[in-house]
């Protein structure tokens, strides 16, 4: 029996080998090719069909590693041999698979989801050490998943303020609508919802996001280098990809909070071919208001609603065509009398191709309108207020892939605009008092051609580079004013008119803007990279207060209003430990900025013909230093981000009564030198959470009166030095609990998700108002939005 045994284990052994041999995949048509072989691929959810962004392809014997494109798809250069690929995404079952490479080929992979606990499978929801290798600064993404783990504000996933918890990126106060990147206003930073510009992208005055995370999948941000593809924009890009539904199966989701419930549906539309995913979500939020401290917000009424629609059909492996619509809609009724209502409508196609296997096309139109208005139903003065932007246009560009450490992109893209200011709307009352009166509509024309390089010197050394050449006409009708030389545009300085045309040009803007990093890697697990960029915005918005308000308009570049120009300059020094289960950044920055909008003391901005008679135009610079510490991995993950940043204007003209400040240096309206997140995720058990977040900052600048006097028997503040002053700091902790609960049925099979906002009560200042006692300054007054504890409980399941 002895002399068997050793017969028996080789047997065994012989039948382990020829195991092996059955499950590795012979790729491509054997022609005697040794070097070059190109394997691309697509990898995709097994389930709804969807395509893995972000997927990570490893080759563990080339030390390779690659990431999905935007469609799901990968291409490997290898030689002709046999190679074990690893294909992870976060979320997901980890797949090994052997391959023998003996042509070029391609593969189609499809992962399945999985519960698991971070302490015993680490899974990558992208190259872990990206920010390492690549040349990319400033661009951070966040998928929705990643977005679950921060406190929900009122009961939703807020993609904006998640955002604001990164460093370089804050907001002015706790209804801030938009956010402010590295010292640049709101209107500097470009929000796209699948390629379409979003103008504003809140509900409730900036309390909520107005996109629904359950349509979306990823979200970027681009804040330092951006990709010469993007233009229009002076600060930041935040683009946001809608998540497509499945070409199998039906499936949805359902959530109910105390503040708005949602559904969605999605499936395929034609089986294998056609994908349909429609989210829809609306608020019952008056109980809300009647919390809050403000007696006038007490006695308003608010209601929001948002939709989406993606229909996407993947035609081939190397063809995917994709319809998004989006819309949002909120009214406001403040103190009963005056209404508010603004709305969001966008449509975008976009197509995708991969033409061969070096080449790839991407192309998208759309059309995008934001309207606002304000009803006045007093029963004295009733009146309509409305006012809104169009903007269509298309963009294509192409990425072409020269070898694995050689890329190439470029392209494209024109758009059109078209604002009306405003136009004021009597009713047909006749004690109305208000005449109908309507500002002129502006029309510009603005397009842009890009080229990119990316390539790597070894494995130290890599570097892109590019160039993107802006150009802009602003159009007629319209009539524009000429004014005297030597002295101030004013309507007393007005000497006469000039009348243009439809479609005829009334001025030309253009610039080139240079862009670029280079990184330099001491290590596997550091690097240092430094870069330039350089933007043009054509389009500004006009607006008395800190943060994007309804109330606020658009306005286009003119003969006498030249388009803002941002030099930006960034360091940074980028080092992971532990086998990237932490990772760290250090950014120091400093932006140049020109033709920044500063407003005239005491400049009325409403229903303004001739706007050039109440602005004035700014220098600005930002400088500022980013820390960053992130956890990525265990039961506890989180991230510290730190920044102290200036955000600084100035305003010399040739005229007196223009300067401000005696043309010194002064703070921005959202300067917060010092700003401070902590973000915690406790991972109690499989089905239980637990997460915080605790977020510090400088008060935002105020001016505050110096004094009153009385004029014509009115008693009026005077202010001297704009910007002096601040509101009190700001300082916030809020509370999550999130409970997984596994039953029979799919709708016992559900997410319990309570949280408290504010949970130590702090009264922040939101703003600070003025009221006139007798015989003594000016008294200020502090507005809080949040001056209380906030509970909120939501339930979510998915069938």
């Amino acid at each position: 029996m002895k002399k068997f045994l050793p017969l028996f284990f080789l047997f065994i052994l012989q039948a382990a080998f020829a195991q092996e041999t059955i499950k590795r995949l012979v790729i491509g048509r054997d022609i005697g090719q040794l070097k070059d072989i190109r394997i691309s691929g697509r990898i995709i959810d097994e389930i709804t069909g969807e395509a893995l962004v972000g997927a990570t392809v490893t080759v563990p014997e080339l030390d390779q590693v690659k990431v999905t494109d935007p469609n799901g798809g990968f291409e490997l250069v290898l030689d002709r041999a046999e190679y074990n690929l690893e294909f992870r995404f976060v979320g997901y079952e980890t797949i090994r698979y052997p391959i023998t490479a003996v042509g070029d080929g391609r593969l189609s992979i499809r992962m399945i989801q999985e519960d698991f606990e971070l302490d015993d499978v680490v899974i990558y929801g992208r190259d872990p050490e990206k920010n390492i290798r690549s040349t990319d600064m400033g661009a951070i993404t966040l998928s929705v998943n990643s977005m679950r783990e921060l406190p929900p504000f009122l009961g939703e996933v807020d993609i904006i303020r998640s955002m604001a918890t990164l460093p370089g990126v804050s907001q002015v106060g706790e209804a801030a609508a938009g956010i402010n990147v590295r010292g640049g206003g709101a209107d500097q930073n470009l929000i796209q919802y699948a390629g379409a510009p979003i103008y504003n992208p809140t509900h409730l005055f900036g309390l909520f996001t107005s996109f629904n995370p359950d349509v979306v999948n990823d979200v970027t941000l681009y804040k330092s280098v951006i990709p010469p593809r993007f233009g229009g924009r002076g600060s930041s890009i935040l683009d946001i990809l809608p998540k497509t539904g499945a070409l199998d199966r039906w499936g949805g989701d359902l959530m109910l909070s105390n503040i708005s419930g949602k559904v969605g549906i999605n499936g395929p539309l034609v089986k294998d071919k056609i994908s349909f995913r429609g989210g829809f979500r609306a608020s019952y939020i008056n109980w809300f208001l009647k919390s809050l401290s403000n007696p006038d917000l007490r006695n308003s009424q608010a209601n929001f609603y948002d939709g989406n629609v993606v229909i996407s059909a993947p035609i081939s492996d190397s063809n995917e065509f994709t319809y998004s619509f989006y819309t949002s809609y909120d009214d406001f009724a403040f103190a009963s009398d005056t209404t508010i209502s603004w709305q969001n409508n966008s449509h975008s196609l976009q197509w995708k191709s991969k033409i061969n296997e070096r080449l790839s096309l991407e192309a998208l139109g759309y059309y995008t309108q934001y309207d606002y208005s304000i009803f006045n139903r007093s029963g004295i003065s009733d009146f309509d207020l409305n006012s809104g932007i169009i903007d269509f246009g298309g963009k294509v560009f192409f990425q072409y892939q020269l070898n694995p450490t050689h890329k190439f992109t470029f392209g494209g893209d024109i758009k059109n605009l078209q604002i009306q200011p405003g136009e004021l709307v009597p009713s047909d009352s006749q004690e109305s008092g208000i005449l109908p009166k309507k500002v002129q509509n502006e029309y510009g024309l603005e397009s842009g051609a890009h080229v990119q390089h990316e390539f790597e010197i070894g494995e130290k050394i890599g570097m892109t580079y590019g160039l993107r050449y802006d150009m802009y006409s602003y159009l007629g009708p319209r009539t524009v004013r000429q004014y005297a030389e030597n002295q101030a545009k004013s309507d007393g300085s007005a000497i006469g008119e000039q009348g243009y045309g439809e479609g005829e040009k009334i001025i030309d803007y253009s610039g080139l803007g240079p862009r670029g990093s280079i990184r330099y890697s001491l290590s596997k697990a550091s690097s240092i990279k430094a870069g330039y960029n350089k933007m043009y915005q054509f389009i500004h918005l006009i607006s008395n207060t800190a943060t994007i308000a309804p109330t606020d308009f658009w306005k286009l570049s003119d003969e006498f209003l030249a388009p803002q120009i941002v030099d930006q300059y960034s360091l940074g020094f980028y080092n992971n430990f532990k086998g990237n289960i932490f990772e760290t950044s250090i950014e120091v920055y400093y932006k140049d900025i020109q033709n920044v909008v500063e407003y005239k003391d005491g400049a009325n901005l409403i229903m303004q013909n001739f706007l050039e008679t109440e602005l004035v135009p700014a220098q600005g610079r930002a400088y500022g230093i980013e820390l960053y510490a992130k956890k990525n991995l265990g039961r506890l993950t989180g991230w510290i981000s730190y920044t102290y940043s200036r955000s600084l204007r100035r305003v010399i003209t040739a005229f007196e009564e223009e300067i401000i400040n005696d043309g010194e240096w002064f703070a921005s309206n959202f300067d917060k030198p010092h700003d401070i997140t902590l973000i915690g995720n406790y991972k109690v058990s499989t089905n239980t959470s637990i997460s915080a977040t605790f977020g510090y900052s400088t008060g935002r600048p105020v001016t505050f009166p110096e004094a009153k006097f009385d004029y014509s028997g009115n008693s009026l503040a005077y202010f001297d030095r704009r910007n002096e002053q601040r509101l009190p700091d700001f300082h916030r902790l809020d509370f999550s609990v999130n409970f997984k609960f596994r039953g029979e049925s799919k709708f016992a099979d559900g997410d319990w998700t309570f949280s408290v906002l504010n949970v130590y009560g702090r009264r922040n200042p939101f703003s600070l108002f003025f009221v006139d006692e007798t015989g003594a300054p000016p008294q200020a007054n502090r507005l809080a939005i949040l001056g209380v504890p906030l509970p909120s409980l939501s339930y979510s399941i998915a069938f």
